[in-house]
Order: structure tokens, then C-alpha cells, then sequence
């Protein structure tokens, strides 16, 4: 697992695309763009820009929903949003795996960092 940029700071209700948008809009944030044929996977909750790559919308996307229809994929968009979401599995599974090292952050509470 490489972490390759991490930013706090922000409550828990704050919707990710926000968190990524701002990050991106700030040229001080040191934000490391991917390089150029590069992507970072982003789920449906965030629209595609240069460098990200969301999946089809309006597409299926869940696995459990590839698996279960008796035609299987149809067509190449289908095919895309089932490997995308193999791959997000993946990443997810890392996240799982990090908190059950660490279990303070499923239950992190705020501390002011100012003293």
C-alpha cells in the first residue's frame, strides 16, 4: 500500500469530490497530478477530469449486478464499469485492511491541533 498524498482537516460529513476539488483548485497544495497516460480511479460520486477516471454512469457497475444477469456484460461501457469496480474492490479491500491494523480510525475524534 503507498499513500501518495493525504489531506486533513476536514469533518466527516464534507463529500470527497469537494475534498478533491479544492485540493486540485489550490496550487499550494502540493497535489501530485498523475503523470500523462496515467489515471487515478475515482468512484461515480466524482466527475471525470484529466487524470481521473470515473466509470459510465447509467451503465451497470456493481459486480454482484454483472454476476447475476443471465446475458452477463453487454458491451464494451459494461465491461469498462465491471473491471473498474474489480479494481476499486481492490482499493477498498486496502482501506479495510489499514483499519483493522489501526483501529483508531474507525472511531477518530477531533482534537483542536491549536494549543
Amino acid at each position: 500500500m503507498l499513500f501518495t498524498y493525504v489531506v486533513t482537516g476536514w469533518e466527516g460529513v464534507v463529500h470527497d469530490s469537494r475534498v478533491l476539488t479544492t485540493q486540485l483548485e489550490d496550487p499550494t497544495s502540493g497535489f501530485p497530478y498523475p503523470p500523462a497516460g496515467k489515471y487515478y480511479l475515482v468512484d461515480s460520486g466524482y466527475s471525470n477530469k484529466p487524470g481521473f477516471l470515473a466509470p459510465f454512469r447509467n451503465v451497470p457497475y456493481h459486480l454482484r449486478d454483472a454476476r447475476r444477469r443471465a446475458g452477463g456484460i453487454n458491451g464494451p461501457t459494461e465491461l469498462f464499469n465491471y473491471r473498474h469496480a474489480s479494481l476499486r474492490n481492490c482499493i477498498e479491500r486496502c482501506f479495510g485492511v489499514l483499519k483493522a491494523r489501526f483501529p483508531i480510525l474507525r472511531y477518530m475524534t477531533n482534537f483542536s491541533l491549536i494549543r
